[in-house]
């Protein structure tokens, strides 16, 4: 074992862009039929009422089946008539309409059965969950040129307890934005190695469309672009600087995705000011309102859920550790992490060694990246999941859903101690 770090810290050498076609079935094949697996036995109708599936469940179904032309698409729990005629809108609006389209698409052919409902809005949520597993194989390939390396990593980090828990909940906000993330990830890279910025505007366009995760994504990737361009431009002063700036890809892809956002946010508080028929200012429509409250501009959860920093950032960590291990172990080895619907706050005395496990996972993964070319978009990848944390700590702090958007940690970090250890046994067998 000897030598592994200082041959890794080398950096490995770049993959070419065209890995050669021998050899590409398999891996693909492997993986493929281990996400058949999880549509045989996962998603299974009678779980439907596990805790933190069925109330979520049953909301995003309602949502989907109010979704209509005929109410202006308008995303509503309840619509109610009072004496004078008045309707009156339960409005919610908060995430992309994409999911909501997908799943209205998905339970029309079954009319008011509710079961087969059930049945296949979590089949297509199993659908996504299984795209973007694909999609994190393919994307470790070509940062790391290994196809085996790459299966392995991608199929541990998406064994994790939250991700199996979760990938068929019926929500907007869970697998169908996971696929998100990793089709801009995947999107990202391709940009990196090979200059497909059309294909990086495409995909992010539709991931914004299908939720706002995505977003948290793009931010810290935007950021650390614009670091780099001034970094490279720096011997020339500070105006070459500020127009390498003003000049780059990463700048019109920040407005870009400002763009989309502010399209589809419109879209939204659109419906509801319609809806309401103009008597209800900006400020007071059910979309503004929960924003404010889940960043804390109002007064909400965040007060009891997110003011207490420490124990905020221990349940997160517990989180990155939970997405770290199978869940086979957890389960096997009864490893105590918190009970699906309980949350992470406050978190149990039996998470605080997640705690410890997803920091040093994320220490590792954080400087592993110096080993890898094209470290951009896998550090943007780490970054994401605390993006949409901390801003969000209100809402978050009471969803531990939300820990499977720090998939960024476990890949890097199962990829990385895959490479040392193959070095480390090539090493023993030379």
């Amino acid at each position: 074992m000897r030598g592994v770090i200082p041959a890794l810290a080398r950096r490995l050498p770049l993959p070419p862009r065209r890995l050669p076609a021998r050899g590409e079935a398999l891996p693909l094949g492997l993986l493929l039929l281990a996400l058949a697996s999880v549509f045989v036995f996962g998603g299974d109708r009678s779980q439907f009422y596990r805790p933190g599936h069925d109330n979520i469940s049953a909301h995003t179904l309602t949502l989907a089946s109010n979704f209509s032309a005929e109410h202006r698409f308008l995303g509503f729990t309840r619509r109610e008539r009072n004496a004078s005629g008045e309707t009156r809108y339960v409005a919610y609006n908060r995430h992309g309409i994409g999911s909501y389209v997908l799943v209205k698409l998905a339970i029309l052919p079954f009319g008011d059965d509710f079961p087969k409902q059930i049945r296949a809005a979590g089949l297509l949520m199993l659908g996504f969950f299984a795209a973007a597993a694909v999609l994190a194989y393919l994307s470790l390939v070509r940062l790391i040129g290994d196809r085996r390396i790459a299966l392995a990593a991608a199929l541990l980090a998406f064994s994790s307890y939250y991700l199996l828990y979760y990938n068929d909940v019926i929500m907007a906000e869970a697998s169908t934005n996971l696929f998100g993330v990793m089709l801009v990830f995947h999107g990202m890279l391709l940009f990196e190695r090979e200059g497909r910025f059309r294909q990086l505007l495409a995909g992010t366009a539709v991931a914004l469309v299908l939720g706002w995760h995505a977003a948290a994504l793009v931010a810290p990737f935007v950021a650390l672009g614009l670091a780099s361009e001034a970094w490279r431009a720096r011997g020339g002063g500070a105006r070459l600087a500020l127009s390498s700036i003003v000049r780059s890809r990463y700048l019109a892809y920040g407005a870009f995705s400002v763009l989309c956002c502010a399209l589809l946010l419109g879209r939204g508080l659109g419906a509801e000011y319609l809806a309401f028929e103009g008597a209800r200012p900006l400020t007071d429509l059910p979309t503004f309102k929960s924003m404010l409250r889940a960043t804390g501009a109002e007064a909400g959860r965040i007060e009891h859920y997110g003011a207490d920093w420490p124990a905020f950032l221990r349940g997160q960590l517990g989180g990155v550790g939970g997405m770290a291990i199978p869940f086979a172990a957890v389960d096997r080895l009864g490893l105590g992490l918190p009970q699906p619907g309980s949350g992470l706050w406050p978190p149990p005395s039996s998470a605080a060694p997640f705690a410890v496990l997803g920091a040093a996972v994320l220490a590792a993964a954080a400087a592993g990246l110096r080993f890898l070319p094209h470290r951009l978009p896998l550090a943007a990848l780490l970054l994401a999941g605390w993006c949409w944390a901390i801003p969000l700590r209100g809402s978050v702090a009471t969803h531990e859903f939300e820990a499977m958007f720090h998939i960024g940690a476990p890949l890097a970090c199962w990829a990385l101690a895959l490479l040392g250890l193959r070095h480390a046994l090539g090493r023993d067998r030379a």
